[in-house]
């Protein structure tokens, strides 16, 4: 009897010690995320004040558009020209349902497609470009490396 209260006293000893690793490791990652978001908000927050061409902006259109369907609300743009107060950038043609989607596209090279970004430019003043940061509309801006995002082009070349 008393090597049954032995072994089950161990029993709830391992138990605890797996416990508290397990939550340590969730924690863990929680604050992995947490760095990771706090770390692409601040690169955004830099790439917004000096624009550059093929800078892609990560947008929540309903932010911008209160007459969507309910499942557009994430779309893709990018910067094809700067001058002086304005922004020249093309919106992608399609609307995403969730974040990670539009990332997604992103890594299936999606944004490599000729016809994927609308031909003509809608010329935004750098001031609106900012306050659409501030707002949120423009929830992350990234700036392709060598003409790549995510491992894959955002450019037909």
């Amino acid at each position: 009897m008393i090597h049954f209260f032995q072994s089950q006293h161990r029993n709830f000893k391992l138990s605890m010690s797996f416990n508290k690793l397990f939550l340590l490791s969730c924690l863990l990652v929680i604050v992995y995320f947490w760095y990771v978001n706090k770390t692409e908000q601040t690169e955004s927050s830099t790439l917004i004040l000096a624009p550059q061409v093929n800078d892609i902006y990560f947008l929540d259109f309903r932010l911008l558009n209160d007459k969507l369907a309910p499942k557009n609300k994430y779309k893709l743009a990018k910067v094809v020209r700067v001058t002086g107060d304005d922004v020249a950038i093309v919106y992608g043609r399609f609307f995403y349902q969730w974040q990670h989607a539009v990332v997604n596209s992103i890594q299936y090279g999606d944004l490599s497609n000729p016809d994927y970004f609308k031909p003509i430019p809608d010329y935004i003043p750098f001031s609106k470009i900012k306050e659409m940061q501030r707002n949120g509309a423009i929830y992350l801006v990234k700036r392709p490396i060598r003409n790549k995002l995510y491992d894959n082009f955002v450019s037909p070349n």
